[in-house]
């Protein structure tokens, strides 16, 4: 079954792109079974690739197929298309954080601190759950943290690493397709090393100071310099600049996730969660679906404005 003047992806039929990146672009498709029922999905459809390439991300969608867990997207279907690779997952109805971050601007709202903590503590069990399953995320940012209207946190794109900036650093380093986004990257991963449960949390501790802030961690227009400072671990984490209202609990925790040396970080995510949940307790504040489903709410007033796929 073909809807009139759309094109055809495999079995697969495209309604319209999402985003797109330099290697890799996020559709809204639409697969029918073969009662003839359509099934709305997320298709991932990687640029035209070299040998080789293909190789890697089916393994990657391998391993990230293999995850079940409320707080992860699971995978549908992947595979190669002449000489594409593709990952299809379940439309997830929400935004991601980066797109919930331009709303509260728009609407002239801080990220409310008890929200983020929420955010980064069910990211968090989804991370949990990849570890004891021998996977890393290795690309974690806003884009791939995912919030519904009904109070739900979840996590995509597990190994896939399919950001890109298409730039090196002077040592040489490819942060295109299967290294990540620059400004996410753990000090280790930064110098060439590979993603570990030790640099997810990393990522997780910039995601939690950015939402508390307001702020990104590492800009600048020269992203060969950004990542200097990373690998080297000469950066500042200015948090007292920026909140100096943090709890210092709260202040201790973001500086424990984001340490250059992955020795002095949470060992893992569930210390992490536990350092989370021991503030939860200090402050007693409720982390409940609740409290997610209200702000997403308050953002989105209109349910159909949130009704996008991700």
């Amino acid at each position: 079954m073909t809807l009139p003047d759309q094109p055809s992806f495999g079995p697969y039929i495209v309604e319209r792109p999402i985003c797109a990146r330099a290697s890799v672009e996020l559709l809204r498709a639409t697969f029918f079974s073969p009662g003839g029922r359509g099934h709305s999905v997320a298709l991932r459809r990687t640029r035209p690739l070299h040998d080789g390439e293909h190789e890697k991300l089916v393994e990657a969608a391998c391993g990230y197929a293999v995850l079940k867990h409320d707080d992860v997207v699971p995978v549908l279907d992947f595979g190669c298309l002449g000489n594409r690779t593709y990952v299809a997952t379940p439309l997830v109805r929400g935004r991601n954080l980066l797109e919930v971050l331009a709303r509260c601007g728009r609407r002239k709202m801080g990220f409310p601190t008890d929200v983020a903590l929420l955010v980064v503590r069910r990211a968090l069990d989804a991370l949990e759950h990849a570890h004891a399953k021998r996977q890393t995320h290795g690309d974690l940012s806003h884009t791939n943290v995912l919030l519904t209207l009904d109070g739900d946190v979840m996590v995509a794109d597990f190994g896939l690493r399919l950001a890109s900036t298409r730039r090196r650093s002077p040592r040489g380093l490819d942060v295109g397709l299967g290294r990540g986004l620059a400004s996410y990257l753990a000090p280790e991963q930064a110098r060439g090393g590979a993603p570990s449960p030790s640099t997810d949390v990393f990522a997780l501790g910039i995601l939690l100071y950015e939402l508390v802030t307001g702020r990104v961690l590492f800009s600048g227009a020269d992203e060969s310099q950004i990542l200097e400072a990373v690998a080297e671990g000469s950066y500042e984490v200015p948090l007292e600049q920026h909140r100096p209202d943090l709890h210092p609990a709260l202040t201790r925790l973001i500086l424990t996730a984001l340490a250059p040396d992955p020795r002095d970080r949470f060992a893992d995510a569930g210390a992490f969660q536990a350092a989370i949940d021991e503030l939860v307790d200090q402050l007693g504040v409720n982390l409940s679906r609740v409290l997610l489903n209200s702000f997403m709410g308050q953002l989105f007033s209109d349910r159909g404005s949130a009704d996008a796929a991700s």
